[in-house]
C-alpha cells in the first residue's frame, strides 16, 4: 500500500519526487534511489505525514536486499517503517542524485558514507 509522494530537495536545489512505501514492501527489479524514513502522521485530518531522515541510498535492483544487515539494525534502532522510492535507471544519475541528497539531509545511518569531498568533524 503506497502512502504518497513527497519530494526531497538536495544541496543543489533540485527537488526529487519520491513515493513512499511501508519499509517491509517488496519491491519488483527496477533501479532507484532510495531515501529510508521515520514517517509520522501527526494531523489525521490533513494526511500529511512528517519523515525522520535515516537513510540515504541507490541501488540497481530494488528487488534486492537495498542494505546490510548492520544497516538495518541502525534502521530499526531508529524506528524506520518508510522507504521512498525514486526510479532512476542511469547508474551516474543514481549515484550523484543520492551524493546531492546526502549532502543536504543529516541521517542517523549514513555516517561511513559521505560524499567525496565532504568533510566531517571527528
Amino acid at each position: 500500500m503506497k502512502y504518497g509522494s513527497i519530494i526531497f530537495s538536495g544541496k543543489s536545489g533540485e527537488r526529487y519526487r519520491f513515493e513512499s512505501w511501508p519499509l517491509e514492501t517488496r519491491f519488483k527489479a527496477f533501479a532507484g534511489v532510495y531515501f529510508v524514513t521515520k514517517r509520522s502522521v501527526e494531523n489525521k485530518t490533513y494526511s500529511r505525514a512528517s519523515h525522520d531522515n535515516i537513510y540515504i541510498g541507490q541501488t540497481a535492483n530494488m528487488a534486492d536486499p537495498f542494505a546490510t544487515q548492520s544497516q538495518f539494525e541502525c534502521f530499526k534502532k531508529h524506528g524506520a517503517n518508510c522507504v521512498c522510492v525514486c526510479l532512476v535507471e542511469s547508474e551516474e544519475q543514481r549515484i550523484s542524485m543520492e551524493q546531492d541528497l546526502i549532502a543536504a539531509h543529516e541521517t542517523h545511518c549514513n555516517r561511513d558514507r559521505q560524499p567525496k569531498g565532504v568533510l566531517t568533524a571527528a
